[in-house]
């Protein structure tokens, strides 16, 4: 594998209790298909991506990776995959998808599989970004005035909205950035909400590549709503 060939991480352990199916938002219908087959499906139509690394829960590895499998000659068939589980927390199910990556000279994205809506623009921003710093994410201006609240429910500042991004998905590393940052994790255990925190631990600058605001993460039945809306969109403008 070249060093600028891109593997994506794709977590998709998550319960997706506020979506309200009762499933892992996933596997929930979207336009005829899973939500993840819609993302594996983004992933392919970029051209960057050599393979994909999808996370799931333990106790749906199995059917996952048969259901895939049945989608992918129709929606990512140029596009090879394999399955982890994942683990208790998010940062444990990267690890476990990082063991499944033995290359170290390549680039490393780990991308929502509840964002299928990013597209090759972001992906090739978010990359070349990470080809100068070694790591990069996808983000977005602020549009609303940020408020810091107190436990009281009190204001106790209001920051510079200029200064602001909305962090989305790809995050994109390179292979032996993010193995080096995740075994930092492993040996100084701390709280993070996303990869470029487990970066940052370790000091490492992570630079910004302008995302899209469409690219958001589908957590609730109004974003499922949204992206049914925006996938009926595109595939007009396609022509299917």
């Amino acid at each position: 594998m070249g060093k600028d060939e891109l593997i994506v991480i794709v977590p998709a352990a998550g319960a997706g209790k506020r979506l309200g199916l009762g499933i892992n938002k996933a596997f929930a219908m979207l336009n005829g298909a899973p939500l993840l087959v819609h993302c594996l499906h983004m992933l392919e139509a970029t051209g960057l991506v050599k393979r994909a690394v999808v996370v799931l829960a333990p106790q749906e590895v199995v059917e996952g990776r048969e259901l895939l499998a049945g989608y992918q000659e129709d929606y990512f068939r140029t596009l090879p995959f394999c399955v982890v589980a994942g683990g208790k927390e998010r940062q444990d199910s990267v690890a476990n998808a990082l063991a499944a990556v033995e290359e170290t000279d390549c680039y490393i994205a780990v991308h929502d599989g509840a964002r299928p809506f990013a597209g090759r623009a972001v992906f090739e921003r978010t990359l070349a970004a990470a080809k100068v710093h070694g790591a990069a994410i996808a983000a977005v201006p602020v549009k609303d005035t940020i408020k810091v609240v107190g436990t009281d429910g009190i204001v106790t500042a209001t920051p510079e909205r200029s200064t602001l991004m909305a962090v989305q998905t790809p995050q994109i590393f390179t292979a032996e950035l993010l193995k080096q940052a995740y075994a930092h994790l492993a040996a100084h255990p701390a709280a993070v909400t996303d990869d470029a925190s487990v970066v940052e631990l370790m000091g490492h600058k992570v630079a910004t590549a302008l995302g899209r605001y469409e690219n958001i993460k589908i957590t609730t039945p109004e974003d499922l709503l949204f992206a049914e809306n925006l996938l009926a969109q595109q595939e007009q403008e396609d022509g299917k």
